[in-house]
């Protein structure tokens, strides 16, 4: 039933996880990336929601041609041509203007992420213990994007805050392509049988949770750097707010590694998105005072990464197959880039403060939903 295993050696993964992590650096620097596109005229602040939807949406595509390319052509020539095209992507992207072809650029990068990406999962799935290269490549990724986070803001001081966000990012592509050449030749996902377990109610809960979860995040994450902005704060503050969240970030995993086990799954999670919740609405009373919103961004920072490792355990709480746990990450980045669209609306209906209500109408949401799931696992239960 269990295809046999041939884990990736230890350079592998190291080498995965890098790219993987240059890769998604553009998630910790979007608040300053798209903040800048704004500030510059280059898009309108309505917009913003929807250009992150199309970037989640390619890299999603990205991931699953970039398995299939990983097969068909080997790690090294796919690696490095996505690597090069981000690259190029980014720096293209310095000096244009318009929704239209800025959106183009964005979904292109996406796409050539999403292969990157791709590498990185490939390799953590052939690994004896998924769970701690999981928590390293989330640790390492979180900790590039606050090294930049915190960087970009004093780098950028006197020039561009687009064009040296973009150009970090295509330094991090490159970096990515020059490392495709220590990959080994060929690095395909394990065999594995072809039996397809039933998606249940319970279980399609739980997975709509998942995304509804990382789509509110997502959410406050996109119009962070507009708020703050709009808020009267200067770049060096946003820089250090978004960094402070990432490092909260790396804490909320390292906990839930530590911890996690002793945790109950699904009660963890209604905790959370009510935690989670009380942070979005929370930014809204406090945002004319500084250190107050450093420190509801280590809060919400911490519940973002503390929170995502429990909703693999609930899936197998309700299906021990464990099948339904491999869909996590579609409907995680499905939420990721559906959700931040309708805040977009919001927001052009209304202000950024939006964002942060959507967002938290969003947590409540799935707070409702996961208690209401306890139901449908008890029907489920014998006796």
């Amino acid at each position: 039933m269990t295809a046999v295993l041939h884990p990736v050696t230890r350079r592998t993964l190291a080498t995965s996880i890098l790219i993987g992590a240059c890769a998604l650096l553009v998630l910790g620097v979007h608040p300053i990336l798209l903040g800048a596109m704004v500030e510059e005229g280059r898009i309108a602040e309505a917009q913003v929601g929807n250009l992150v939807t199309i970037e989640m949406i390619a890299i999603v595509l990205g991931s699953l041609a970039g398995i299939w390319l990983l097969r068909k052509l080997g790690a090294r020539p796919v690696i490095c041509g996505a690597g090069l095209v981000l690259a190029a992507m980014n720096l293209l992207m310095t000096d244009l203007s318009g929704m239209a072809i800025i959106a183009s650029c964005r979904a292109v990068a996406g796409l050539s992420e999403g292969v990157l990406v791709a590498s990185t999962l490939v390799a953590i799935s052939r690994v004896v213990r998924v769970e701690r290269a999981s928590a390293i490549f989330l640790a390492v990724q979180t900790l590039m994007q606050a090294v930049a986070a915190a960087s970009l803001p004093f780098i950028a001081l006197g020039s561009s805050r687009t064009g040296t966000t973009l150009l970090t990012l295509a330094i991090a592509s490159a970096v990515a392509a020059v490392a495709a050449l220590a990959l080994p030749r060929e690095l395909q996902p394990a065999p594995s049988d072809d039996e397809q377990g039933a998606i249940t109610p319970a279980s399609l809960a739980a997975l709509a949770g998942a995304g509804l979860f990382l789509g509110g995040i997502v959410s406050v994450w996109s119009y962070f750097g507009l708020w703050l902005l709009g808020n009267g704060y200067p770049p060096t503050f946003e820089g250090t707010a978004i960094s402070l969240c990432l490092v909260a970030q790396v804490a909320g995993a390292l906990t839930a590694a530590r911890f996690g086990e002793r945790l109950p799954n699904r009660q963890t999670i209604i905790g959370c998105a009510l935690a989670a919740a009380a942070s979005a609405i929370l930014f809204l009373f406090v945002g004319h005072e500084p250190w107050a919103i450093l420190a509801v961004s280590v809060i919400f920072g911490f519940f973002w990464l503390f929170t995502l490792p429990f909703f693999a355990g609930w899936l197998i709480e309700i299906d021990p197959s464990r099948r339904a746990v491999l869909y996590i990450t579609a409907f995680q980045l499905g939420g990721a880039a559906l959700l931040p669209s309708l805040a977009a609306i919001a927001v052009g209906s209304f202000s950024v403060d939006a964002a942060m209500v959507f967002s938290g109408g969003v947590f409540l949401i799935l707070a409702a939903l996961a208690y209401l799931n306890k139901y449908a696992i008890s029907a489920r239960q014998p006796g």
